[in-house]
């Protein structure tokens, strides 16, 4: 039980998150913007992101965690609202980056309530936010048919985020191991100059670059000749949860897990660009899945209990970041080149590869 509710948060924020991706394509319709003005959209929300990781990741320990998470589902409910009444490209943008903001105290809160627990299981965890994926281009197409447009699918989250703040208002919660109002500058230099902390966080952005990269602009890349779009991103996430609740298994059966995984990947995503088969999108999910929670169990077990509050907010943040640069660079290279923006994805990818074998800390 003590899994359970961290997992229904990133759950809830996972369905907001990843309708983004396969609504692109309507929001440009609707809007009748290009490819390259449309990657504001997720800029912005990652923007958002960025900034609230990084100010909860330090002063968690001040707010706490109930207070944290309230402050998150108000941006959340905000957010939502003004996207599903907005009536231009502007609004929107708006909108999505309050709901970014939302996304910090969602997800550092969660991942630092869950690492307290006694029998933590990150693959549950993050397996919770491949399912939200699932789920999500059920839920744009429910509110497109019987709602009658694909942006009241966020009236649905404004009312989960609604109950979900009941909950936790009722709900009550441990106090955290670290009881710092926040951190000193010199504090939070000391964490980055740990070898463990640097490491380990400069391989979840890389990771997360690729993954948000690809998810965001694979309706764009994909050819609808065996799949509709809304079949293979619900495909997707199928693969990606599935192989997230299994990590544990995964990382037994494959002792260099973030290797063996890369080095598929790099084929994988590869193909897709070249062929546009949505199939080798839906393949690429069950390979991206277990490297977050395998990259983030590791680097917890590692590095200092003090810094966890602050790995966790770092994580977000510079993931979001990285994500957020990614996926504007590949929307730019890919109004030009479809395949020329292959070359994004790639390098990063073999960066991961090399920071694996030249540390060794993870394998």
């Amino acid at each position: 039980m003590e899994n359970l509710y961290p997992m229904l948060v990133i759950f809830s924020y996972s369905l907001v998150l990843n309708s983004m991706p396969p609504l692109l394509s309507s929001f440009r319709e609707l809007f009748d913007i290009s490819i390259a003005v449309s990657s504001l959209l997720p800029f912005f929300s990652l923007a958002g992101t960025v900034i609230s990781n990084i100010f909860t990741g330090l002063y968690l320990g001040r707010l706490g965690i109930k207070r944290a998470l309230l402050i998150g589902y108000t941006l959340t409910i905000t957010g939502s609202l003004i996207v599903a009444f907005s009536g231009n490209y502007l609004l929107s943008m708006l909108g999505l980056f309050v709901f970014g903001l939302s996304t910090g105290f969602g997800f550092t809160s969660s991942t630092t309530l869950l690492a307290q627990a006694k029998n933590a299981n990150f693959g549950f965890f993050h397996g919770a936010y491949g399912l939200g994926g699932v789920i999500a281009p059920l839920c744009i197409t429910w509110a497109t048919k019987y709602l009658g447009d694909f942006r009241n699918v966020y009236l649905i989250y404004t009312i989960l985020f609604l109950t979900l703040g009941i909950y936790t208002i009722l709900k009550h919660f441990p106090a955290l191991h670290n009881q710092q109002g926040g951190f000193s500058l010199r504090g939070i230099v000391d964490a980055f100059k740990d070898g463990n902390f640097s490491t380990f966080l400069l391989l979840l952005i890389f990771y997360s670059s690729v993954e948000i990269g690809i998810i965001t602009w694979a309706g764009t890349i994909m050819k609808e000749r065996i799949l509709s779009t809304y079949m293979a991103y619900a495909l997707f996430w199928v693969t990606f949860t599935v192989s997230r609740f299994i990590t544990n298994t995964i990382q037994k059966a494959i002792p260099n897990l973030l290797r063996t995984n890369v080095l598929i990947l790099v084929f994988t995503i590869a193909l897709l660009f070249i062929f546009r088969n949505p199939l080798f999108f839906v393949f690429s999910g069950f390979f991206f899945g277990p490297l977050f929670p395998y990259v983030q169990k590791c680097a917890l077990g590692k590095i200092q209990k003090d810094h966890v509050t602050l790995f966790n907010g770092a994580t977000y943040a510079f993931t979001s970041l990285g994500g957020s640069v990614v996926s504007m660079l590949l929307g730019v290279i890919i109004e030009k080149n479809i395949s020329f923006s292959l070359v994004v994805p790639l390098i990063i990818l073999l960066g991961m590869g090399y920071i694996s074998f030249k540390t060794a800390k993870v394998r």
